[in-house]
């Protein structure tokens, strides 16, 4: 009789304990998603990957930033600002580094050919929080 109560009081203590999981899983979930809808409301998306070039916009300032990220997504030329773009970690933005962060949409980068001023062309946008190792 004694087995049966204990079985039966440890089997209402694990459903009890499955419940508490369940619902702490659940406003992680909700957590993550609110986060997340935040940042693609606000228009930025993340990127990230292995820096492969970084040209000076020697008419507009920053540089265009070539990366190849390992989701094929992530790749493409990003402009950075200083000033403008916040750097977490080291903030070295040189090639070979690792870099990650979020960006927005458009940017433009002006390079001195001869006597005029040439845009190259921007793939993703503007960086506006960055990472490097």
């Amino acid at each position: 009789m004694y087995f049966l109560w204990y079985t039966n009081t440890y089997m209402k203590d694990i459903f009890k304990k499955r419940k508490a999981l369940m619902f702490s899983v659940l406003i992680l979930v909700v957590f993550f998603m609110s986060t997340t809808s935040l940042v693609y409301g606000a228009g930025l998306s993340w990127f990230g990957g292995n820096i492969k070039s970084v040209i000076p916009c020697t008419c507009s300032g920053g540089s265009k930033v070539t990366i190849m990220g390992l989701p094929t997504f992530f790749s493409g030329s990003y402009l950075y600002m200083p000033g403008e773009t916040q750097v977490r970690g080291k903030g070295n933005v040189v090639s070979g580094r690792q870099i990650l962060g979020l960006y927005s949409f458009g940017g433009t980068c002006k390079v001195v050919v001869g006597e005029a001023c040439i845009n190259l062309r921007i793939s993703k946008g503007t960086m506006t929080m960055i990472g490097t190792n």
